[in-house]
């Protein structure tokens, strides 16, 4: 993990396939982000069939993150709160995302053709 600002750390595993986990803090919130991919312009049923399983995987592995779009990007993020915030907290929210970026990526990839 490395600062690259007051507030913002950057998470790298090479696990991951060059994906990479943002924490950043601000008070009272502590929000950890990760880019999966751009978004192409996809025919409208592609499109569907993306997004609907985005909402399925929020709804059946996603513990407290969620899966969205951010400009033309499809993120997965996750909030806690820092007030309380302990070491298991914080690794179980960088375990959530690395979930998603090991076993979902290729899930969600094969519905981008």
């Amino acid at each position: 993990m490395s600062e690259v600002a007051p507030g913002t750390w950057v998470l790298h595993d090479s696990s991951w396939g060059g994906a990479q986990i943002v924490v950043q803090h601000t008070d009272p919130l502590v929000v950890f982000r990760c880019k999966l991919f751009d978004l192409p312009d996809l025919e409208a049923s592609n499109e569907a069939a993306l997004f609907r399983k985005m909402l399925q995987l929020n709804g059946s592995d996603m513990v407290q993150g969620a899966y969205a779009l951010e400009d033309s990007a499809v993120v997965v993020v996750e909030v806690l709160q820092s007030e309380n915030l302990d070491e298991n907290e914080f690794l179980a929210a960088v375990d959530s995302l690395t979930l998603a970026i090991v076993e979902h990526h290729d899930v969600l990839s094969e519905l981008l053709s």
